[in-house]
């Protein structure tokens, strides 16, 4: 039987370009959530079970939630440290950390994901049990500065907010909508939009997976006054199911910050 080494956490020296900066010169929610998985999968790769080498034993990982926390978003041409680890299991989920650091080792956003293990052809879940043949250690003693997701109760009287096709481009190589679109999904129907305000905080629930050519029919909203607002997002497959939920905290550009 093959043996995998995997280390307890991993480290990528990245920079940010042009093409993962928004129009505030910022790393967008979608690019952030996109390292992530990338740096997931390069300390995986790493000990030898790539994406590919799992797949080959029957299963994939599925987001099911993420939590972040963003101190001060990476800007354009800035270097990151982006580290990452896996923490621990609970029931089916598995939990992994991540967090960006700056050049002086200042945390900029720490953020947690919630993953579940899937068979590849019933695509129903699997015990994080099997898994253990793979040699990834548990950390649960490492826990980041960021709470865990958590489940909500979506707040009733959200207005409805347009429709967003599923396109071809959107869809990853587990055949689905990708988890990193939903970010930009919810960021473009934000009420009151995105300009001249920085999101703090966000979560988003991966519900039920969309494929290419359904719609999503969107609903938005804020609850709360002040510092408090939050700022809901969430979106429902043409059957009625609820495929995602996102919730939001900003904060207005203040003098100074503008980059």
């Amino acid at each position: 039987m093959k043996t995998y080494t995997i280390a307890p956490d991993y480290t990528w020296d990245i920079r940010i370009n042009s093409f993962e900066a928004g129009p505030d010169r910022r790393l967008r929610l979608s690019n952030q959530l996109k390292l992530q998985q990338e740096v997931g999968e390069l300390h995986l790769s790493e000990g030898g079970l790539d994406y590919n080498e799992l797949y080959r034993h029957g299963m994939v990982f599925v987001l099911t939630r993420t939590h972040s926390r963003i101190h001060r978003a990476p800007v354009m041409g800035e270097t990151v440290h982006l580290h990452t680890w896996h923490r621990d299991s609970k029931g089916a989920q598995f939990f992994r950390c991540y967090q960006f650091l700056d050049g002086e080792g200042h945390s900029l956003i720490d953020s947690v994901t919630a993953f579940a293990l899937v068979d590849v052809q019933t695509h129903k879940l699997l015990r994080p049990s099997v898994f253990q043949e793979f040699g990834l250690g548990e950390q649960p003693e490492r826990r980041g500065a960021c709470p865990d997701p958590v489940k909500w109760k979506l707040p009733v009287g959200l207005s409805p907010a347009g429709q967003r096709v599923v396109r071809w481009s959107d869809i990853d190589c587990n055949g689905h909508l990708n988890n990193t679109v939903y970010a930009d999904i919810a960021c473009d129907v934000l009420p009151g939009g995105m300009s001249s305000r920085y999101v703090s905080e966000f979560s988003i629930a991966f519900v039920h997976e969309a494929v290419e050519g359904e719609t999503l029919s969107l609903v938005s909203g804020v609850v709360g006054e002040g510092d408090g607002k939050t700022h809901w997002v969430a979106g429902d497959l043409p059957d009625g199911r609820r495929c995602f939920e996102a919730q939001l905290f900003l904060r207005p550009e203040t003098a100074g910050e503008n980059v």
